[in-house]
């Protein structure tokens, strides 16, 4: 029928096996051909019963995240599951290796279960602030009670087959995984044999001690305390497992999860996931040949961060005595390093160079920065985003030598350049810090400025802007004023803030006209982050925009839920920050006229990540 479905018929049983890399995510090809496969099945009268199984490493890894879960495509995964539990035939899922979120869903609808011990359970959508679906909230308490189902869902963890309190879920559990197929075959023409099983179509040995299950819906609420966001939604729908007959449980989970998926919490979670994927994939990983790093050389002072990544990794370390052997040597000082083995020059703080291969950590935003010269060794860079993968550290490629201060520094240097133009429009720091905060950023550029000190700041913006087409902080400026004046930041009490012992104080802004009408602080803020990043897109900074919402996370401290700058155009209509750009461009037109890419953008109807109507609303 399609090529990610397998179909074999043996002896009256039909054996499903889902069959797509990565991971059999069950994309909507798959399940349109697993419903037809139960319409048919339902219609063959030489069919008496259902297989399901995974081919390769495992069942399946649920749903792929390019798809839009707000408006996912029919069938459903829902209606997925609909279609397999109302299958007039019994069918029975054969589990191994990874059976994660929709692919669990899928499971858990069908009559019966025989797994591999090893098999790995998880729910992982409460990381992306979503809610698990498709039945998994109504059926796994009615299987295994709340307190079981609350923990791994709430949780996200992964959760081997072979746990006592999973028992419940399956008929049989194989120690080998090659048993689990033929099991599954046996069982399925055994409950053909036995005709339906009401307690199979709508099970309830989860609710057999009801008093438990409200304790364990009512010590899960109480540790909420009110909070809302996906635990409050999955709580819900728990405890209306109890309450409701099934089949109002799921249309209740349905709506539910619906809505979770709609908000913006869970749309920026899920497109900075995606975005890490797609960064990961360098160029030169597709043409360079895999390198083994096994052993790593740290030549100077490498950050404590890195080193204690990589020994969580499983990789040796070298340390810096050159005479030792390592297959890839990461360096602070260019030239520290043995002329033989792969090298990388580590960013102590200066930016990149303009050629060979660079790395700059954002360790606490899980973020490696890859500067990447012409002509750079392939198999370097491929190596060193292997290792980056095995250190649990998303990659960007910064191309050099545009990229040569650092994406990260980059839109940082934007922020700060903005943020002093406002202040010189009139507006005071802390009226500017509240405008990034409401953003997301962990904080706000004129305190920042304080803590890093005026006079650094000043030789940093004229060294940085130059390369971004921005003006560099001019003699009358906001920081030229305050240096003159002995205010050279939090080191000397005095700054953008005064800074007394019991905190910083904003002062004033300079004398100017203040904002367009109807633009905030926090509008100017985001349309110069937006005018930087389709700055770097243009020049090749960066490949894609999700990786520019990937260095904003990490640069700026932005909060993941809200997706980064330009996922937030996007949100928020590209055409409204359009305005702001062109209301703000008397002020600076390096920082705000509109890119061409912007106007290009809106003129084609296209956003950052999609085609949508969004960029179209004020």
């Amino acid at each position: 029928m399609t090529e990610t479905l397998q179909r074999v018929c043996d002896g009256g049983v039909l054996i499903l096996r889902l069959d797509r890399p990565v991971a059999n995510a069950l994309i909507p090809e798959m399940r349109a051909a697993l419903v037809a496969a139960m319409d048919e099945a339902a219609g063959d009268a030489a069919c008496r019963a259902v297989v399901i199984a995974g081919a390769g490493a495992g069942f399946s890894a649920g749903l792929d995240l390019s798809e839009d879960m707000a408006a996912p495509c029919s069938p459903t995964p829902a209606g997925l599951c609909r279609a397999v539990a109302s299958c007039p035939k019994p069918v029975v899922a054969a589990l191994h290796g990874e059976v994660a979120g929709a692919g669990l869903s899928l499971a858990l609808a069908a009559q019966g279960r025989v797994t591999h011990a090893g098999a790995r359970l998880s729910l992982p959508e409460i990381a992306l602030a979503g809610m698990p679906g498709a039945g998994i909230t109504q059926r796994l308490p009615r299987l295994i009670g709340a307190q079981a189902a609350l923990e791994i869902m709430l949780s996200g963890r992964v959760v081997r087959a072979d746990e006592a309190r999973l028992r419940p879920l399956f008929d049989k559990v194989e120690e080998d995984t090659a048993q689990v197929g033929p099991a599954a075959r046996v069982l399925a023409l055994r409950l053909a044999d036995a005709g339906p099983d009401p307690a199979r179509y709508e099970p309830r040995r989860g609710l057999s001690d009801p008093r438990a299950y409200q304790r364990a819906v009512a010590a899960v609420r109480a540790r909420l305390e009110g909070a809302g966001g996906a635990a409050a939604d999955v709580l819900r729908a728990v405890e209306a497992a109890q309450l409701l007959p099934l089949a109002q449980g799921l249309d209740f989970e349905e709506v539910c999860a619906a809505d979770r998926a709609r908000s913006r919490e869970a749309r920026a979670l899920r497109h900075l996931k995606l975005a890490e994927g797609r960064a990961r994939a360098l160029p030169e990983m597709r043409t360079a040949p895999p390198r083994a790093v096994a052993r790593v050389g740290l030549a100077g002072p490498v950050p404590a961060a890195l080193a204690e990544r990589l020994e969580a990794a499983g990789v040796a370390l070298a340390g810096d005595d050159p005479a030792e052997p390592a297959d890839l040597w990461i360096e602070v000082t260019p030239g520290a390093a043995p002329a033989g083995p792969m090298r990388v020059t580590l960013d102590a703080g200066a930016g990149f160079g303009a050629d060979g291969v660079w790395l700059c950590l954002w360790p606490d935003a899980g973020l490696a920065e890859i500067g990447v010269g012409p002509g750079a060794d392939a198999s370097t860079v491929a190596a060193l985003a292997r290792l980056m993968a095995r250190a649990r550290l998303a990659v960007v490629r910064a191309a050099l030598p545009a990229a040569a201060p650092g994406a990260g520094r980059l839109l940082t240097g934007a922020l700060n350049i903005a943020a002093l133009a406002l202040v010189h429009a009139g507006l005071d720091p802390g009226e500017v810090d509240r405008g990034a905060l409401a953003l997301g950023l962990a904080e706000g550029p004129c305190l920042a400025m304080d803590r890093e000190g005026l006079d650094t700041v000043q030789a940093r913006l004229s060294a940085l802007a130059p390369r971004i087409g921005l003006p560099p902080p001019s003699s009358e400026g906001p920081l030229a004023a305050r240096i003159a004046r002995g205010a050279r930041g939090r080191a000397v009490g005095r700054g953008f803030y005064e800074h007394p012992p019991e905190g910083p104080r904003a002062g004033r802004g300079d004398a100017g006209a203040g904002l367009p009408h109807g633009v905030g602080a926090a509008e100017a803020l985001h349309a110069a982050l937006v005018n930087t990043a389709e700055w770097m897109l243009a020049e090749g900074v960066l490949a894609r925009p999700g990786d520019a919402d990937l260095v904003a996370m990490a640069a700026l401290g932005m909060a993941r839920e809200r997706g980064g700058p330009l996922f937030a155009a996007d949100d928020r209509g590209l055409l409204a920050v359009l305005r702001d750009m062109k209301a703000l461009a008397p002020l600076s037109a390096p920082l705000w006229a509109p890119r061409p890419g912007i106007t290009a953008r809106i003129r084609e109807g296209q956003g950052y990540f999609r085609h949508t109507a969004a960029v179209s609303r004020a």
